[in-house]
C-alpha cells in the first residue's frame, strides 16, 4: 500500500466526544508576532505503513512477535512544515482495540479530511472536531497531535517538550523489558543490559502458568542478582484470588512493583491487592487510559503508580492532564511504551521529561528492538539511559528511503 495524502474534505458525521481537551499548550506568540509568521494551515496529510524487523522475538501475556509495524503519519503545512506523528499498536490489536491498518483507514477516510484548512495551533478545536467525527481512536488520534505538534515546535523554534509546559530533565531512566517465556536467552539478555548499565528490569508475565511463572521470574531474579530494581507485568492475565497470591509472591522475591496484574476494568481488584500489599507497589496500564480513568483509581486508591502512555491516552496532551492528575493524588506516573518506534519513543521522551518525577524509570526502549530505523539520526542511549533529542519540534527527521525500503505495498 502506498503513502496516501489527502487533500480533500469530506461530509462527516457528529458523534459524543468522551473527552475534554486538556489546556497544555503554551501560547509562544504575541499577536503581532503571529500576524509576521508564515501560514500555519493543514494542506494535507500523509500516512504510511512501515513494516520493521525486531531483533529477537518479544513475547506478550497472550503472543509473541518478530516484527513490529508502525503507521507514520505527516501533517503538511501551507508554510513548508512538515509535521511527524506515528501510530503504533504493540503486536496488534488485541491491547487496545486499534489495528495499524484501522488507524491508517480511519485517518485517511475521516480524520485527516477534516483537517484540511484548518489552523495547525488550534489544537482544542481541532480535537473536538475529531472528536465529532469518531469515537475512540484514541492511537490514531494521538499520531495526528503529534504531527500538529511537531509543526508547531518546527514554526516556533522550540523542543515538543516546551509545548507541553518545560522539561524538568534531560536525561530518562530506563527499564529494560525482558520477554515473557523461558530463562535461558533471557537471562543472557539480562545479564547483557545490566553490564551495560541497566539498573531496572521488566518481565514480561502472563504467558505461563501462574506457578510456573513465578517460578521463572525467581529463578531469574536470583542469577541476575541483587543491585538491580524488578517489575513484573502480567498484562492483566491474573483473577483476583491468583493475583493476591502471586503479588504475596513476587513481593517475597523482592520485586518494587507489580504492573495491571488483574483485567483492566477490575479497578476495585486493584485497589483490594493495593490495600494488602506491604512493600510491593501496584500500578495500572491497561486500567488508566484516558483522563477520566485516572479520576477514577485517585477515587478507589486503586495504585500507587499509572504506566502513562500518548496513544493510550488518545494524544500527548491528554497523557500530560494525567500526569497532573496522578501528580495531585501523589501517585507516581511511570513513562510506559508500546514498543514505539524512534518516532513515537521521541515524542514520549519529550512528554516525559517535562514530569516533575518518574516512579519507577520509563521503558522507551523500542527502537533498541528493532532491527533498522527509519530516522536519520538514531536517538542517543547511553548506560540505560535515554537523552531527550534537541532541536526544534520531535528533533527527529524521517530518513525516506528507509521509509521507502520498509513501507507495506
Amino acid at each position: 500500500m502506498t503513502a496516501t495524502e489527502v487533500r480533500l474534505r469530506v461530509g462527516t458525521k457528529r458523534c459524543l466526544s468522551h473527552r475534554s481537551d486538556p489546556p497544555v499548550l503554551l501560547s509562544l506568540t504575541t499577536q503581532r508576532e503571529r500576524a509576521a509568521m508564515p501560514n500555519l494551515t493543514v494542506s494535507g496529510v500523509r500516512t504510511t505503513i512501515v513494516d520493521l524487523p525486531i531483533l529477537r522475538p518479544h513475547r506478550f501475556a497472550n503472543h509473541s512477535i518478530d516484527a513490529q509495524t508502525y503507521l507514520l503519519v505527516e501533517v503538511v503545512t501551507d508554510a513548508g512544515f512538515v509535521g511527524l506523528g506515528e501510530g503504533v499498536s504493540p503486536g496488534g490489536p488485541w491491547w487496545g482495540g486499534e489495528s495499524i491498518e484501522g488507524q491508517k483507514q480511519i485517518i485517511d477516510c475521516y480524520l485527516a479530511p477534516a483537517l484540511i484548512g484548518s489552523d495547525v495551533e488550534d489544537l482544542a478545536g481541532t480535537r473536538r472536531q475529531l472528536d465529532r467525527i469518531a469515537f475512540a481512536n484514541l492511537f490514531a488520534k494521538a499520531a495526528l497531535e503529534t504531527a500538529l505538534l511537531d509543526a508547531i515546535g518546527q514554526a516556533h523554534n522550540v523542543a515538543l517538550s516546551t509545548l507541553l509546559g518545560g522539561a524538568t530533565r534531560t536525561e530518562l531512566p530506563l527499564r529494560w523489558p525482558l520477554s515473557g517465556a523461558g530463562t535461558g536467552g533471557t537471562l543472557e539478555e539480562a545479564a547483557e543490559r545490566v553490564a551495560a548499565g541497566y539498573r531496572r528490569i521488566k518481565f514480561k508475565m502472563g504467558a505461563l502458568a501462574p506457578r510456573e511463572d513465578i517460578d521463572r521470574v525467581g529463578e531469574l531474579v536470583d542469577k541476575i542478582g541483587d543491585g538491580v530494581d524488578y517489575l513484573g507485568d502480567p498484562n492483566g492475565t491474573w483473577d483476583l484470588r491468583t493475583a493476591t497470591w502471586a503479588v504475596r509472591e513476587l513481593e517475597a522475591i523482592g520485586l518494587s512493583a507489580v504492573e495491571q496484574p488483574v483485567e483492566r476494568r477490575d479497578v476495585r481488584g486493584l485497589a483490594e491487592l493495593r490495600s494488602r500489599a506491604d512493600r510491593i507497589d501496584i500500578m495500572a496500564d491497561e486500567s488508566v487510559c484516558v483522563p477520566a480513568d485516572a479520576l477514577e483509581v485517585v477515587r478507589e486508591r486503586a495504585c500507587d503508580s499509572v504506566a502513562v502512555k500518548p496513544g493510550k491516552a488518545g494524544g500527548l496532551r491528554a497523557a500530560a492532564l494525567i500526569a497532573a492528575i496522578l501528580d495531585t493524588a501523589s501517585i507516581g506516573p511511570y513513562g510506559g511504551t508500546a514498543l514505539e518506534s524512534p518516532v513515537g519513543t521521541a515524542a514520549s521522551a519529550h512528554l516525559f521529561a517535562t514530569f516533575p518525577r518518574l516512579l519507577h524509570g520509563c521503558e522507551l526502549v523500542g527502537p533498541l528492538l528493532l532491527a533498522d530505523s527509519v530516522i536519520t539520526e538514531p536517538l542517543a542511549y547511553t548506560d540505560g539511559i535515554l537523552t531527550v533529542p534537541t532541536g526544534p519540534g520531535l528533533g527527529v527527521r524521517l530518513d525516506h528511503d528507509k521509509v521507502d525500503r520498509y513501507r507495506r505495498r
